[in-house]
C-alpha cells in the first residue's frame, strides 16, 4: 500500500507549458508528493485529496529573479528617495543597526509577503550578514517561511561600530560554514548562492576571492551590475570578462548602463539578467533593460528588489516595466514620424511579461526544470486564480486578463512543491499573526536605534561620488595588473 500523497487540483483553467505558448485548457492537476504526475481531463476518479478549481486559471507561481528580504523591516520608507539617498541610509546607516533577531524578522515576514502575492520562488539577495548569527537567522527565516528561494549569502559589509567581521576572508570561511551547516545538498526547497560585493568597493582581487569562493561551493552567484552613472564609465561586464570572472548561471541585476554589445557579452557566457523597474525608474539606476536583453537572447526575468521601497506584489513590476518598455521604444518614433509610423505587434507582448515572471526566472535561477511551468515531472508551484469576479469578465484572452485586469485580491490559492501555503487568498491566521508581530517589533527595535543616529534620511554629503568614485577606479584598476 503507497503511503505517497496525492492531491487533484480539478477543473481549472490550465496554462500548460511555456507562457509564451499560452496553452490555457480545461484540465485536471494530479499531484504525487509534490511533483506534477499527471494533467489531463479524465483524472476526477483519481484517489486523491480534491482541491476545486472551478472558475480559477491554474498558473505556475512567480518566479522573482532579485528581491532583499531583510529590508522588510523598512517597509515603503524609501519612497521618495534616490540612489544617493538608499546608499546613504540602507546601506551605509541602517543595514548595520540590523541584530540576527531583526534580520529574521525581515526574510519571515517578506518571504510570507511574497507568498501571499503568489511568489512561490525568489532569489534573496542577502547583504546584511553583521555576523554568523545574522547568517544563520537569515536563513531560518526564509527557510520558516516556507518559500522556495535562492539564498545568496552577502559579502557586504554593514558598516557597524564594533563589526564582527573585520576582514573579507573572514566572510568568506562563514560562507563555506553556512554552506557545511545549511546546505549539505544541492536539490533543498531553499538552496544557497552568493551575493557578490558591487564591483570597485573592495580591489578586484577580492572581487576574484568572491566568484572563486562561489566555484568552491559549487553555488550559483548573483550581483548588482552597472547601475550606476558616472561621467567616467567603467564596464563591470568587460572587467569580468577579461578576468575570466564571468559564468553560466549568473544573475546579473539591473544593467542600466550595459549596451547591447555588454548584453550580448552576458549572453554569450551563459548568464541571466533581472530587471527590477520601480526602483530603478525612481532611484536614478536608468531605464530597464528587459526588452533589450530580451530582443538579445538574453535570459530575463522580472524583480521586486527593496521592500524597503516597493510592495510584495508582482502583478505591479510586471506592468510597470511592460508599459515602459512600450511607452520607451514608441516615443522615438512618434516624434519622427507620428502615430502613422506606430503599426504592427507592441514591443513587449502580455505573453512575453508573464514568461519572464515565471519560467524565464526560474531559468535565470537553475530552477527550469524544476519550476517555472505546468508540466509532468515539475513541483506543484501553483497559482490559482479566480476569473469569476465582476472585473474579470469578460475574458477574451486569458494571458491578457491575467497581465493586465487580474491582482493579488484575485489570488485563491498558492502551493509550493504541492503544499498549500494561501488558501482562500490568506495565509494560515496564524501564520500571518506570527509574522506580522515579528516585522512589527522588529521595526520598533530598529527605529529606536534609527532615532539615536540622527533619523531614518541621513544627509547625503557633498561630494559623495567626487570621493567614492576615485577609490573605485582605484580598486577596479587592479584586475590589469591581474590579468
Amino acid at each position: 500500500m503507497s503511503n505517497s500523497h496525492r492531491t487533484l487540483i480539478a477543473g481549472g483553467d490550465v496554462l500548460v507549458g511555456d507562457p509564451l505558448r499560452a496553452d490555457v485548457r480545461r484540465a485536471d492537476i494530479l499531484v504525487e508528493d509534490g511533483t506534477i504526475v499527471a494533467i489531463g481531463n479524465d483524472l476526477a476518479g483519481t484517489d486523491a485529496e480534491i482541491v476545486p478549481a472551478e472558475g480559477r486559471w491554474v498558473l505556475p507561481g512567480f518566479v522573482d529573479t532579485h528581491r532583499h528580504l531583510w529590508q522588510t523591516t523598512m517597509r515603503a520608507l524609501t519612497a521618495n528617495w534616490n540612489l544617493n539617498d538608499y546608499f546613504c541610509s540602507i546601506r551605509s546607516t541602517h543595514a548595520g543597526l540590523h541584530g540576527a533577531d531583526d534580520v529574521y524578522a525581515g526574510q519571515y515576514a517578506g518571504a510570507l509577503d511574497a507568498l501571499s502575492a503568489g511568489v512561490t520562488t525568489t532569489i534573496d539577495h542577502s547583504h546584511c550578514i553583521n555576523s554568523p548569527d545574522h547568517a544563520d537567522e537569515a536563513v531560518r527565516g526564509v527557510k520558516d517561511a516556507g518559500i522556495r528561494a535562492l539564498w545568496c549569502y552577502g559579502f557586504y559589509a554593514s558598516p557597524m561600530d564594533e563589526p564582527v567581521f573585520t576582514t573579507p576572508e573572514q566572510r568568506l570561511a562563514d560562507a563555506r560554514r553556512i554552506r557545511d551547516t545549511h546546505f549539505s545538498s544541492n536539490d533543498g526547497l531553499v538552496r544557497m548562492g552568493v551575493a557578490l560585493n558591487e564591483l570597485g568597493f573592495l580591489p578586484f582581487h577580492q572581487t576574484r576571492a568572491e566568484i572563486e569562493l562561489a566555484d568552491e561551493l559549487d553555488v550559483r552567484v548573483t550581483a548588482h551590475t552597472q547601475c550606476v552613472w558616472n561621467t567616467e564609465r567603467v564596464s563591470d561586464v568587460a572587467l569580468l570578462q577579461r578576468a575570466g570572472l564571468l559564468r553560466a548561471g549568473q544573475v546579473h541585476s539591473h544593467c542600466n548602463t550595459c549596451t547591447d554589445e555588454e548584453l550580448a557579452v552576458l549572453r554569450d557566457a551563459g548568464c541571466s539578467v533581472s530587471s527590477t523597474p520601480d526602483t530603478e525608474l525612481q532611484m536614478g539606476c536608468g531605464i530597464p533593460i528587459y526588452r533589450r536583453a530580451a530582443a538579445l537572447g538574453l535570459t530575463a526575468g522580472v524583480g521586486v528588489d527593496i521592500v524597503s521601497n516597493n510592495s510584495g506584489d508582482f502583478f505591479t513590476p510586471m506592468r510597470i516595466l511592460m508599459q515602459h518598455e512600450r511607452g520607451h521604444a514608441l516615443q522615438p518614433v512618434l516624434e519622427a514620424r507620428g502615430l502613422k509610423a506606430v503599426g504592427g505587434d507592441l514591443p513587449v507582448t502580455t505573453r512575453q511579461i508573464l514568461h519572464a515572471a515565471t519560467l524565464a526566472g526560474a531559468r535565470a535561477l537553475g530552477l527550469e526544470s524544476v519550476c517555472g511551468s505546468i508540466e509532468i515531472g515539475k513541483s506543484a508551484d501553483l497559482l490559482l486564480l479566480r476569473n469569476d469576479g465582476l472585473h474579470m469578465r469578460p475574458v477574451i484572452d486569458p494571458i491578457d486578463s491575467i497581465v493586465l485586469q487580474a491582482g493579488t485580491r484575485d489570488i485563491d490559492r498558492v502551493l509550493v512543491a504541492g503544499r498549500t501555503v494561501v488558501r482562500d487568498g490568506r495565509l494560515p491566521g496564524d501564520v500571518e499573526r506570527s509574522g506580522t508581530r515579528l516585522i512589527e517589533e522588529a521595526h520598533e527595535r530598529l527605529a529606536e536605534r534609527v532615532a539615536a543616529r540622527g533619523g531614518w534620511k541621513q544627509p547625503v554629503p557633498d561630494g559623495l561620488w567626487d570621493e567614492m568614485w576615485p577609490v573605485m577606479l582605484a580598486n577596479l584598476a587592479a584586475d590589469r595588473a591581474e590579468v
